[in-house]
């Protein structure tokens, strides 16, 4: 009481408050309420207890006092419930001798044999659970479990102690009060034990296992001996000694309970007062799990400690401090006590937690030798199965890990554990690319967060499209766990496959919030994939070219990817340069893919130089040489190259001579490369504005129906020259629906045309911006913007869109042109000026005079305007 400091009160007044109202109404039912029921006086205390624990919760100024009176006073319910079980040593031995003895024998026959041995046996049995806990032996046998013996004895002590209250009748009858008060012991008893269960306590469950071997042995081997000495003859003669058992003739019965706790006592300092020990443990172990519950860590750690000094091999304190080793990454020292934690009552998850930080400290195979050692005593435990194929997946075993994983799903009966074994398999496919067929998609809203998630990243490594999949975004949790953000993270990978509309907002929120840093980088790349991938490209390069510059130790990897989007933009010295970033930072084939996208710039001796010291730097055999078509590419050997490298050849060697450009395009002629080759130089003309020719050629072409890919980029072309050139003949050849998001988004670009059409204006200047805005690589998509929003006198906007375009995609000749002749035409003299001097450099002969014509008739006309 003085601990709680109820009211401020640091002393001992409440405690003699309560205990005396306590004296005071028994004093009253006693001497001037006699007619007062059971019911009456129980309220009464109840009421006072009430109160009690009323002015605690309310009047205490420590955290959580209920809490810490139960761990605190401890001490009290743990005396009595001994005293309880001491009190039910010999109940058993009790009933032996009212089964075969309650009334005399009809035939007069002897009860000593089978009263000496049933007792024997039980005696013996008892015997042998001390013997095994003791550590003398271990056999194989079953052994008592010690609270099912106790709780048997609670049961029948009921009748034994109203045989036994013919001692003490006048002190306490069995009726009424007796009855009470022993049943009031009998629940704190086993409240205690669940107490005790409930928190894990081992060293008390010890104390209490111990307690009730000690003296059910020997209160037990007393009550016998006292049997037989005072009773052998009558039991001889089959007479029903029963009745008169607690009146002896020749040893007291106070004897039998002094001479009993003497040998208790003796066991107890046979194993050296372990179980005092063991007690003292077990109340340190509820101070420190108080101090965790109220979050003073320091204090928990320190007292679990000082546990451990009293019992250093109980499971309890040995697992908590190696949680506290474990969250402080104290790896090496965690394993020590997670291993001490098994040394007398092994657990699961102490083994997982041991060989989990064994893994942390990249001690493998120490790791495997711990779950070796756990199956032992666990044999096809599903959590262990599981935990070793981790390890051997961290060997990159995978055949060892798939077994294991496939076991831990089969052998357990915990679906739990069996969806855990599941995810852990669908991980192993997905990182280790095998191809292994995807689980059916009608049962994935059942499974859990992190079968999703592993679900998803095996389907964007097979690029298989889910849509049974949701992501509500008002039910995302604001503090992110690992598989919460693996899902959102494959999730959102996921709907790139299908190029799906995509809006930031919610996952931006997220990786705004301190308590996610650890997932925003990765939740930004995933926003700008999504992005991309939905066609949104100015807006994902903005994400992309943060990452690249956060941090240097993964710049690597964004450099390499925002090198691929910048091919699929046909954005060829830009990909070249990211290529050689993520080179110069170590990435796996950067200098292969910098070599390919000099070659598509048309850069050819540049990507020879590079590549040949890649070949110096990497020792690559002459043998393998001969049979790499690059490299033969790049030695100019056209007659080594298969049909993908002399398209590549044709499109990328413009001085080629007309002989030898005809000789190779025969050489590919009956290949769908010559019909990409003529698809690509019909694109070049519908962005420089040639749109008769783009029409003669997409007009002339048979494509094959199963060269699908052939037959939408042709669909594609002819969609943006039917909308560039306003040609009502091309208008009815397009396909909407097969029309593409990505790299190029012509299906907006129709959708646009079509709204221009049917004179929507404002819908159509609407639209017109977006697709402007969204793509500075797609120059058909951004001329065409500029053109229609001209028309409209909308000048302003699309001058706006012409520099966002030149500022992103500065190697587009044709953005360039376009933005030169709008800030012309809005009087930016300066800017066009600047934008007309550096066409000079990027323009043909003929190309430049035909650009200065134009540009000059502008220029005439603005100095004609009138101000």
């Amino acid at each position: 009481m003085p601990y709680l400091e109820i009211l401020g009160v640091g002393n001992q007044a409440f405690t003699f408050i309560f205990v005396g109202l306590i004296l005071a109404v028994g004093y009253y039912f006693h001497a001037f309420k006699e007619e007062a029921g059971l019911f009456q006086r129980w309220l009464a205390y109840a009421l006072i207890l009430i109160a009690l624990l009323l002015l605690v919760v309310l009047g205490s100024s420590v955290k959580a006092p209920v809490v810490f009176m139960a761990h605190h006073g401890i001490i009290v319910p743990v005396i009595l419930s001994i005293i309880f079980i001491f009190n039910v040593a010999y109940e058993i031995i009790l009933h032996i001798l009212y089964i075969l003895a309650a009334k005399k024998s009809s035939d007069g026959s002897s009860n000593l044999i089978h009263f000496i041995v049933l007792c024997m046996l039980y005696l013996v049995y008892v015997g042998l659970t001390f013997a095994k806990n003791d550590n003398l032996i271990d056999w194989n046998i079953v052994y008592i479990n010690e609270f099912v013996l106790l709780g048997i004895s609670a049961v029948l002590g009921i009748w034994g102690y109203r045989k036994r209250s013919e001692l003490i009748g006048n002190q306490l009858s069995f009726r009424p009060l007796g009855g009470y008060v022993y049943l009031v012991l009998g629940i704190l008893t086993f409240s205690v034990l669940a107490w005790v269960f409930k928190n894990g306590n081992d060293p008390l469950m010890d104390t209490f296992e111990d307690t009730i071997i000690f003296s059910h042995l020997g209160f037990g081997l007393l009550f016998f001996f006292y049997v037989l000495y005072n009773f052998v003859g009558l039991l001889n003669s089959g007479h029903g000694i029963y009745p008169v058992v607690f009146r002896p003739v020749n040893i007291p019965y106070n004897l039998v309970r002094f001479v009993g706790f003497g040998i208790v006592v003796v066991l107890v300092l046979r194993v050296s007062y372990l179980p005092y020990y063991q007690a003292i443990s077990g109340y340190y172990n509820g101070l420190a799990d108080y101090y965790e519950y109220i979050e003073e860590d320091e204090k928990a750690e320190t007292t679990y400690k000082i546990a451990r000094q009293y019992a250093s091999t109980s499971h309890k304190h040995n697992f908590k401090i190696g949680q506290i080793e474990y969250n402080d990454k104290n790896w090496v020292e965690s394993s020590a006590y997670f291993k001490q934690a098994n040394f007398k009552r092994p657990s699961v998850q102490a083994y997982i937690n041991r060989a989990q930080a064994q893994l942390n400290a990249s001690l493998i195979f120490e790791a495997l030798f711990t779950l070796e050692e756990a199956q032992k005593d666990f044999p096809d435990n599903g959590y262990l199965l599981n935990m070793k194929g981790l390890v051997y997946e961290r060997l990159n075993k995978t055949d060892s890990a798939f077994i294991y994983f496939d076991a831990a799903a089969r052998s357990s009966t915990s679906k739990q554990v069996s969806e855990i074994a599941l995810v852990n398999r669908l991980g192993l496919f997905a990182k280790n690319s095998i191809d292994e067929e995807l689980p059916e998609q009608a049962s994935l809203n059942n499974k859990s967060v992190a079968y999703q998630a592993n679900y998803l990243a095996l389907a964007n490594r097979k690029r298989e499209f889910i849509d049974s999949i949701s992501l509500n975004s008002e039910k995302i949790p604001e503090t992110l766990t690992y598989n919460d953000f693996s899902f959102i993270f494959n999730y959102t990978l996921n709907k790139t496959l299908n190029n799906q509309a995509f809006e930031a907002d919610t996952l931006l929120g997220l990786t705004k919030l301190s308590q996610n840093e650890d997932f925003a980088k990765s939740l930004n790349y995933a926003i700008s994939a999504r992005l991309n991938y939905s066609a949104k490209i100015n807006e994902a390069y903005g994400y992309i070219y943060s990452l690249e510059n956060a941090d240097i130790s993964d710049a690597g990897f964004y450099y390499l990817v925002h090198g691929f989007w910048l091919l699929d933009q046909k954005a060829y010295t830009k990909a070249a340069e990211h290529f050689k970033k993520a080179a110069d930072l170590k990435m796996s084939k950067a200098k292969t893919y910098e070599t390919i996208a000099l070659i598509l710039d048309e850069r050819l001796y540049e990507a020879a130089q590079v590549y040949n010291k890649h070949v110096v730097s990497e020792s690559i055999a002459a043998d393998y040489l001969n049979q790499d078509p690059l490299y033969q590419f790049l030695q100019g050997n056209t007659q080594k190259l298969p049909d993908s490298f002399l398209y590549l050849w044709l499109r990328t060697n413009s001085s080629l001579q007309p002989k030898e450009k005809d000789s190779l395009e025969n050489r590919i002629k009956d290949s769908p490369f010559f019909t990409l080759l003529n698809l690509k130089e019909s694109e070049d003309h519908i962005i420089k504005g040639n749109y008769s020719d783009a029409k003669e050629i997409l007009t002339k072409l048979n494509i094959p129906t199963q060269e699908e890919g052939l037959l939408i980029y042709q669909n594609n072309l002819i969609a943006a020259l039917a909308a560039l050139s306003k040609d009502d003949e091309l208008v009815g050849l397009v396909e909407k629906s097969s029309l593409s998001i990505y790299p190029y988004n012509y299906k907006l670009l129709w959708d646009c045309f079509q709204e221009m059409k049917q004179d929507n204006l404002d819908k159509a200047i609407e639209m017109i911006e977006e697709l402007g805005k969204q793509n500075a690589f797609f120059e058909a998509g951004v001329l065409l913007a500029s053109q229609y929003l001209n028309g409209q006198d909308e000048t302003e906007k699309a001058y706006e869109i012409l520099v966002e375009a030149s500022r992103l995609n500065p190697n587009s000749v044709e953005i360039l042109k376009s933005y030169t002749l709008q800030a012309l035409r809005l009087n930016l003299v300066s800017y066009a000026e600047d934008a007309y001097e550096e066409l000079g450099s990027l323009l043909s002969t003929e190309e430049w005079t035909k650009f200065s014509e134009k540009y000059q008739e502008i220029a005439k006309e603005l100095n004609e305007r009138p101000w």
